[in-house]
């Protein structure tokens, strides 16, 4: 069994994630993880009380940034929604086989158009490189989530 919950992708400069509202809001318990220039990567565990697209707009709202929020089942597959301040939302999957064997007949492909929405959203970054990081899973400690952040240009900090 590996982790279930929301993850966010947020630039949230010095203020810590569960010092944001919209997260506050939620009475989760933050894991973050300080990126290069201001990006966290935040585990919040479960809360029935938000979606990805809900919690995206509101991160992105709050801290004037583009957001990303997704919803992890079992550290195999998650849905996402990437939020740009233009408004512009991109939905996605990763590991987008996994959601269709699990979804079944519901299941609505994502993933065809959201590499050219994701570069957008990242202002750049390498296309190639992304759509293998969609095609991973989140993995039981984050691997692919981190992963998913360097596609998009969300580097870890350099060690002092």
């Amino acid at each position: 069994m590996g982790y279930s919950g929301l993850v966010v992708i947020a630039r949230t400069g010095d203020t810590r994630l569960d010092d944001l509202a919209c997260i506050e809001d939620l009475l989760v318990v933050a894991r973050g993880d300080l990126r290069v220039g201001g990006w966290r990567i935040g585990f919040l565990g479960q809360s029935d009380d938000t979606s990805p697209g809900r919690l995206a707009a509101d991160l992105a709202l709050e801290t004037a940034s583009p957001a990303i929020a997704m919803w992890v089942v079992d550290s195999d597959c998650a849905f996402a929604v990437a939020e740009h301040l233009s408004g512009e939302r991109v939905e996605f999957y990763l590991n987008e086989e996994i959601v269709k064997e699990l979804a079944g007949d519901d299941f609505e492909p994502l993933n065809s158009e959201a590499v050219a929405g994701l570069i957008r959203w990242a202002g750049g970054g390498d296309p190639d490189r992304l759509a293998a990081a969609l095609e991973e899973s989140p993995g039981p400690f984050g691997d692919g989530i981190y992963g998913f952040a360097e596609a998009l240009g969300i580097g870890p900090l350099s060690p002092s």
